[in-house]
């Protein structure tokens, strides 16, 4: 579930969320599908948390849900997305639904989109920037502690 003028590329990854033991999965799924498109480790941990946040809101609804992960592209932005069916949603109103997932997982993401449709789909996107990139080690960089 890509915003519309998103493109989905891959890592393309779903986790089935039954019981509490899907929670830790979902969150190990974010940090792997993050790893692969470069992310650093303090942010593939922020995005597991949002995942993790997401799988148990799903899981309080006690019907088995997905999870999907997949990359997402927006010209030259580069993102990762966790998304999710959301049927129990259908008549809730869309602003205050997203009024409530800003305030439970907002500093962990960058955009928290409501797609509207049968059954509604909450995406979860979290953009790759410099800061959140992994810094490649640099061998000819002199370390100011090291002895000459």
């Amino acid at each position: 579930m890509a915003h519309d003028s998103y493109v989905v590329i891959p890592p393309v990854l779903t986790v089935a969320v039954e019981d509490s033991m899907d929670i830790m999965i979902a969150r190990d799924t974010a940090r792997r599908a993050a790893a692969l498109l470069g992310f650093a480790p303090a942010f593939r941990a922020q995005l597991a948390g949002a995942a993790g946040a997401l799988a148990e809101l799903v899981l309080k609804t006690g019907t088995p849900h997905e999870l999907n992960y997949n990359g997402v592209q927006d010209g030259g932005r580069v993102g990762i997305q966790v998304s999710c069916a959301a049927a129990w949603l259908a008549d809730v109103s869309a602003s205050n639904v997203e009024m409530a997932l800003r305030a439970k997982m907002g500093d962990l993401v960058d955009e928290i989109i409501l797609k509207a449709g049968n059954p509604p789909v909450i995406g979860l996107i979290m953009w790759l920037s410099s800061p959140r990139k992994v810094q490649a080690f640099d061998p000819t960089e002199s370390d100011s502690t090291s002895e000459p």
